[in-house]
């Protein structure tokens, strides 16, 4: 990061033009602890958030206050049954540096670079008495204009601490930063919002040149929001875009600088999306005042304008938010299906039965859904087996039915009252599901091995513009004889609505590691059914 040189390495005694460029407490002299003055310089080099990597924070004493890492977090939520939101916040990754703060100790803190102060924004020094904790000098700098040193005993040990809003002034000292940096604290400001922090202690001032270096640590959460859509309309404005919670209030232990007493719980912090006609609208960067303690409370809202469809949504409870840390909060609106016969065909987003809160991109035992014969109603005794009871037993199936449901139990013409997709989709034909085929490009993921906990394995249809667009879980089958589980992970089968010649079988969409096709098998085969929209 490009450094920015604050302070004159010069001090002229009795020029006051140079006195004009910061603010020295008129005690300064008299507050020196024995030895013989000297002039310390301040060389700002930049700013940082917190890391992805677990680090001690700055402390006093070895007393720190631990920082966990923020792992990516992710919610699903269902619009429709082929509309789906995932709602990722992933921090924005650091790397392990040499640490600028030297009470941290040894631990090395990862940090995630932030943007330089730019001229005119002004921060503070403090120095405090190392063995009791005593005030003893304060100077307020601003950045690209020259300032005089301060003013330190050669020999003395200081704890030195420095912060800045992020704004071109600074509120005057209070009684409550003089007193001992036990109890020294400053006021959250609502309206400056980025409060950063530095923290040196065990600084000893040499006989000569003194220059330290000084990078502020963000010390408030900052999120950028991004919404994207797939497989739907461009997206034309986002309104009323909030995130929660935020608030208004807060301590600041300069011992610490870790922020205490939050307690005016606000309506939250808005959104400025800039309008876009394409598929991702980006928010301005904000900073957010809470700490959720590692819980799953931080919360998003908004009305999503996409073509002629809003979609509001309140996602509830979504994310952990993480004081210092910056991050991205993805919102992705996914429409789940495929080109059929170069027309977009919407599909449900998940198997019948399977979790609907899990997110049905992304391969995992809840999306695997429940196994049905052909022709079989949900929960249809003998025909049908849920996705706890396949999960829990991979033997054999007592009361598994052998004899083929007979014609028209499902159809080609028109949804049956068998059919157990919901309203308003039906179980795919040998005809679509081809056209599928012949219309898509593919992608497998996964081991493909056949075990009866493999549930890393599945295939996405792929869009033009290399965008998935639909997952079929490879959930393997129940054998027409028992009902016995096979190929779970290996390979992947899907019912069409489609007969054959014989009563006795039907036509299935099957795929492994090295092939996709259409296939003809007994009724009494167990499958997943996944829905296409009517």
């Amino acid at each position: 990061m490009k450094k920015i040189f604050i302070a004159s390495i010069y001090l002229v005694l009795g020029t006051t033009g140079l006195l004009l460029t910061s603010c020295r407490s008129t005690d300064t002299e008299s507050n020196l602890v024995s030895g013989a003055p000297t002039a310390v310089n301040f060389n700002l080099t930049g700013t940082e958030f917190s890391g992805g990597t677990a680090t001690a924070q700055a402390s006093v004493e070895g007393k720190g206050v631990a920082f966990t890492e923020a792992s990516v977090q992710k919610q699903t939520v269902m619009v429709d049954p082929s509309t789906v939101i995932v709602a990722e916040l992933s921090p924005v990754s650091g790397s392990i540096k040499s640490s600028t703060q030297a009470s941290v100790g040894k631990a090395a803190l990862a940090a995630v670079p932030g943007n330089a102060l730019g001229a005119g924004i002004q921060f503070r020094v403090i120095a405090y008495n190392q063995a009791d904790g005593s005030f003893q000098a304060f100077q307020d700098y601003t950045v690209g204009q020259q300032a005089v040193p301060m003013m330190l005993n050669v020999g003395a040990t200081y704890t030195m601490v420095v912060y800045s809003y992020g704004t071109m002034t600074l509120p005057a000292i209070t009684s409550g930063e003089k007193t001992s940096i036990n109890n020294a604290q400053v006021n959250y400001d609502d309206a400056n919002r980025d409060f950063m922090y530095y923290n040196q202690s065990n600084y000893i001032p040499v006989k000569g040149s003194n220059i330290l270096n000084i990078t502020l640590r963000h010390k408030i959460a900052q999120i950028t929001t991004i919404i994207s859509s797939n497989g739907m309309a461009n997206i034309a404005s986002v309104t009323n875009a909030v995130l929660t919670p935020h608030y208004s209030n807060g301590t600041i232990p300069l011992s610490s600088g870790v922020m205490t007493g939050r307690s005016t719980l606000t309506t939250g912090v808005p959104l400025q999306f800039s309008n876009t006609t394409s598929t991702t609208s980006v928010a301005a960067p904000v900073f957010i005042n809470a700490d959720t303690g590692g819980n799953k409370t931080g919360s998003f809202s908004a009305d999503i304008s996409l073509g002629s469809t809003i979609v509001t949504r309140n996602l509830a409870n979504t994310f952990k938010i993480t004081p210092g840390y910056k991050s991205n909060l993805t919102i992705n609106i996914e429409k789940c299906g495929a080109m059929v016969n170069g027309v977009w065909s919407v599909f449900m987003c998940h198997n019948l039965e399977a979790d609907t809160t899990a997110d049905p991109f992304t391969p995992a035992a809840a999306i695997h859904g429940a196994k049905y014969q052909w022709g079989a109603q949900t929960g249809e005794a003998g025909r049908y087996v849920s996705q706890a009871d396949d999960q829990s037993r991979s033997g054999i199936i007592l009361g598994w039915n052998t004899t083929a449901k007979p014609n028209g139990s499902w159809s080609d013409s028109s949804k049956t009252s068998n059919d157990p997709c919901p309203t308003g989709y039906r179980i795919p034909t040998l005809a679509q599901w081809q056209a599928v085929i012949a219309n898509n490009n593919i992608e497998r993921v996964g081991s493909w091995a056949n075990t009866d906990i493999n549930y890393t394995t599945a295939l996405y249809f792929i869009n033009p513009s290399n965008v998935r667009t639909l997952m079929l879980p490879a959930a393997g089958f129940r054998n027409f004889p028992s009902g016995v589980l096979g190929s779970r992970g290996l390979a992947g089968f899907y019912w069409s609505s489609s007969e054959t010649s014989s009563s006795s079988s039907a036509n299935f969409f099957a795929f492994n590691s090295s092939s996709v096709n259409m296939r003809i098998g007994p009724r009494t085969y167990g499958f997943p059914v996944r829905c296409i929209a009517e």
